[in-house]
């Protein structure tokens, strides 16, 4: 992927993290649905009508295979769009938290467009945060580090490093 397709397919992401176009994706979804079953009611009249030509029916057919094609690509692309959670400094992720006992948490977070990743971990609140990043590109594919008490500069400091590369307090 080249980082031109990135940055396209990471402002898609960031377009459709808004509620109103959530429901346009939805809205698609029962578009395409419903086209689809129309093309399949007509491909089954094409077929048990006597006298129609084989051509009639072939293209009913492949009308209904267009349009659940069509389907299966909104519902894809709506998938997709839910996929990511948050956006943060103009970059989509998908961001997953698991709460602990005592204030412990795990919080995984995953680029919507790059392979980098990144697992934060507290043992209890006020602790220092320990994040373990993952680069499956780099010579050195998985390094941990930690990154403070405050809760909001560990996620910001490990997106900074899932979109650059470069871990912010090396800067």
């Amino acid at each position: 992927m080249t980082v031109i397709e990135r940055i396209y397919d990471n402002a898609w992401y960031v377009a459709h993290a808004a509620p109103g176009m959530r429901e346009q994706l939805a809205a698609d979804i029962t578009r395409t649905w419903m086209a689809c079953e129309a093309a399949r009611e007509d491909a089954g009249r094409a077929r048990t009508v006597a006298g129609l030509s084989a051509a009639r029916s072939a293209l009913a057919l492949s009308f209904g295979n267009v349009t659940q094609a069509e389907y299966d690509r909104a519902r894809a692309r709506a998938a997709e769009a839910a996929r990511c959670t948050d956006i943060i400094d103009g970059h989509a992720f998908g961001i997953r938290r698991d709460l602990g006992p005592n204030g412990a948490m795990t919080v995984d977070i995953a680029s919507c467009t790059l392979l980098r990743r990144a697992t934060l971990s507290v043992g209890a609140r006020g602790e220092e945060w320990t994040a373990d990043l993952y680069d499956p590109q780099s010579r050195v594919d998985r390094f941990t580090t930690t990154l403070g008490s405050d809760p909001w500069d560990a996620v910001h400091k490990a997106c900074a490093w899932i979109t650059t590369g470069v871990f912010p307090a090396s800067r």
